[in-house]
């Protein structure tokens, strides 16, 4: 029977979908405006800033509305967004349209993760969280590969106004005329639960900040691998014409990692699957980062994409757990990624530092050190009682 869950994941499949899609057209449209590599730059990084600048009013507005409703806003933010791609003339006019897809995508990810939580029945939040970050991949798959098919043979022009025509009559369909029960239900259940949570009382739950400073050093730990992988492949003197297959090995192991620890986190406990997770982590670095084996290096690709991202719905579900006992989930998870995202945002930089004064087998092994940290505040939070 189709259910709410399964709405929210066809949602994620077009909210990221249409993300990268946006990203892809950048090439087409800077060739027709001219728009050099510094403004290219600039509207990438425009797309995730938002989604750290947004992650504490998203939880908010969380609470204030229906998170349902917002989530159907975003995707008419993006959708609005391709529709007036067909219009640009100006890189001002892009930049505007980049500020308005940024808030939507921005809003999908904290409000979706706390709908999964709260519409899980008990024993299964891993595994929701798992599939349903694992389902947003597929979306990444088909759709960004659809619209640079598309934009080479019917224009980018033409390519953004069919992507906005197509979220709009999704949207329609399913609000007004298939699922309209659904949404019903979603949005009644939401106004049962009238609890408001502070950000202050969050920090004040122990559990739920060891949680985040998990996810913190989780973050800095895998978030950056795949942007340094090519680097530490091309010092070992492999192919750069097929560096391709070691990132998409990457990535396989990205999509079979959310959906299999998902489950496991139910099966086992969201520590004892992260800890292990971390532990395998690192050792795999350290191996990657050792051997010269090209089957090796592909293998270990792809438990690392598994790792990596996997390990999302595990530290989710032990953020979910510390703060079940008032059944709102908004705040917390909006705050969650706020500090995730300072690991993603600044490990980067670190990164580079590190690789340039010592080398690139260097960064890779302060991954291995980070991955292991985290393990400190989960084994602090299973010490931790509930609260």
């Amino acid at each position: 029977m189709f259910s709410p869950l399964h709405f929210l994941n066809i949602l994620h499949i077009f909210n990221d979908g249409y993300q990268a899609s946006f990203l892809l057209l950048l090439p087409f449209i800077a060739k027709d405006l001219q728009i050099n590599l510094s403004q290219i730059g600039q509207l990438g990084s425009f797309i995730y800033l938002f989604e750290t600048i947004l992650a504490l009013p998203t939880g908010y507005l969380g609470e204030k509305i229906s998170p349902f409703k917002l989530i159907i806003i975003a995707m008419c933010l993006y959708g609005i967004s391709f529709l007036f791609i067909y219009f640009v003339h100006s890189y001002l006019f892009l930049f505007f349209l980049f500020i308005l897809a940024g808030i939507g995508f921005a809003l999908f990810h904290p409000l979706g993760f706390a709908l999964v939580a709260s519409l899980s029945v008990k024993g299964s939040v891993g595994k929701n969280l798992g599939d349903f970050t694992a389902i947003g991949d597929l979306g990444r798959i088909a759709l960004s590969t659809a619209v640079t098919f598309l934009a080479v043979k019917i224009g980018w022009r033409n390519t953004s106004f069919l992507y906005s025509s197509l979220i709009f009559i999704f949207i329609f369909i399913f609000l007004t005329i298939i699922r309209r029960k659904i949404i019903h239900k979603v949005v009644t259940e939401e106004k049962l639960n009238n609890i408001s949570v502070k950000f202050s009382q969050l920090l004040k739950n122990r559990r739920f900040v060891l949680s985040s400073l998990t996810a913190l050093f989780d973050s800095a730990a895998s978030s950056s691998l795949f942007i340094f992988l090519p680097f530490l492949l091309i010092k070992k003197s492999v192919n750069p014409a097929i560096l391709g297959s070691f990132t998409a090995a990457y990535f396989v192991g990205n999509f079979l990692g959310k959906s299999v620890i998902g489950r496991l986190t139910d099966k086992w406990g969201s520590v004892t699957v992260f800890i292990i997770a971390e532990i395998c982590m690192a050792v795999f670095i350290v191996v990657l980062t050792q051997t010269s084996s090209l089957w090796l290096i592909i293998i270990i690709s792809i438990i690392l994409g598994t790792l990596t991202k996997g390990t999302i719905p595990a530290r989710a579900t032990m953020a979910i757990k510390s703060v079940e006992h008032h059944g709102r989930y908004e705040k917390a998870v909006a705050l969650l990624g706020f500090i995730a995202s300072i690991g993603t945002t600044s490990a980067p930089i670190i990164y580079g530092k590190v690789a340039d004064l010592w080398g690139i087998s260097f960064t890779f092994y302060l991954s291995a050190i980070l991955a292991l940290v985290a393990i400190i505040p989960a084994l602090g939070y299973r010490f931790t009682k509930s609260q």
